[in-house]
């Protein structure tokens, strides 16, 4: 019989033993979600080693991500592609260049590996200094933008743009990239980088409304990202001002619509963490203006990443808000 004195103790042992498990099991979920969300996921085995050289002191330290929206589901993603459904993109907000940047630079470690844009305004030269962004980063009127988009796999890239208005509306769809998908070489290869606009006369896009008469509110510039399998039929022909200069290529709304409900699906998003303010290096400029050329695994990584829970052989379809400040 079990005296009351042991009884207690007894008691006294079980409790302890569940308050033990209960901070392992604990520790353990929190380590998990920890892992989860720092995990590398951006395919680490997708772009080339880099060469050994004292100049890449960061390529060692390992990039982590955090969700900035809902998480996918488990197993929304086929295994046999979960690699390939990622899209990677960095917005670049450019600003004059200022004497400051080399010294902030070198601090980083990055030191002369910074890149500068030369930009041409009204027959004036200036450099400006490209910087990374969240993509919920508010923009202002008349500030300059680019993207960099980089992706897994082999496919077509298209890039459509549309205002979104304070009541919600939507303006008509245009093509931003490719500006002639007659001509020019929107066929992205794994690992090769799209800089857009990836023209040299006019290298950024300003923000800045459609019509500046419009009525409304604009509240955001939205970006609709597609990477198909093999190219999209039926797009209408670009046509050119009288100074020679592409004008916007409106696209049917219903092609649209029908691509968006074809292709759209649950997509998770993540922002690489600590990247937002680095400057852009020569080695992204110079993947991004030569397609032969690749990024390592020492160089920076994309900013923001999209996984999204396509199925095998199905484009990828992402949409990229940028707010624009009221």
């Amino acid at each position: 019989m079990i005296s009351k004195s042991n009884f207690g103790q007894i008691i006294r042992f079980i409790v302890g033993c569940a308050m033990v498990a209960f901070s392992i099991g604990f520790t353990t979920s929190a380590l998990a979600q920890e892992q989860d969300t720092e995990r590398r996921f951006w395919p680490p085995n997708y772009r080339p080693a880099a060469a050994a050289s004292p100049a890449t002191p960061s390529s060692s330290r390992p990039a982590r991500y955090k969700r900035t929206g809902p998480q996918l589901p488990k197993e929304a993603i086929p295994t046999a592609v979960e690699k390939d459904n990622i899209v990677g993109i960095t917005i670049w907000r450019l600003r004059a260049s200022e004497e400051a940047d080399k010294q902030l630079a070198q601090s980083n470690g990055k030191g002369e590996d910074t890149a500068r844009i030369l930009v041409v305004r009204k027959g004036k030269k200036s450099n400006f200094t490209p910087e990374r962004v969240e993509a919920s980063t508010a923009f202002m009127s008349g500030q300059m933008l680019r993207l960099s988009i980089e992706i897994p796999r082999t496919g077509y890239l298209y890039v459509l743009d549309r205002e979104q208005y304070e009541d919600g509306s939507m303006s008509e769809p245009y093509l931003i990239y490719p500006i002639d998908p007659t001509k020019d070489d929107n066929k992205v290869d794994a690992g090769r980088v799209i800089e857009i606009p990836n023209g040299t006369d006019e290298p950024f896009f300003e923000v800045q409304p459609l019509k500046s008469d419009n009525p409304k509110l604009q509240v955001a510039e939205v970006l609709t990202v597609l990477v198909s399998p093999t190219p999209l039929p039926g797009l209408p022909k670009p046509v050119r001002d009288d100074q020679g200069n592409y004008e916007p290529l409106q696209l049917p709304n219903a092609d649209v619509e029908k691509w968006e409900k074809l292709w759209g699906t649950q997509v998770e998003q993540l922002e690489l963490e600590g990247g937002a303010g680095q400057f852009y290096t020569r080695s992204e400029q110079a993947a991004g203006a030569d397609k032969k050329k690749r990024l390592t695994q020492a160089d920076p990584l994309p900013q923001t990443l999209f996984r999204v829970a396509a199925k095998p052989g199905k484009p990828l379809l992402v949409k990229l808000p940028l707010k624009i400040a009221k």
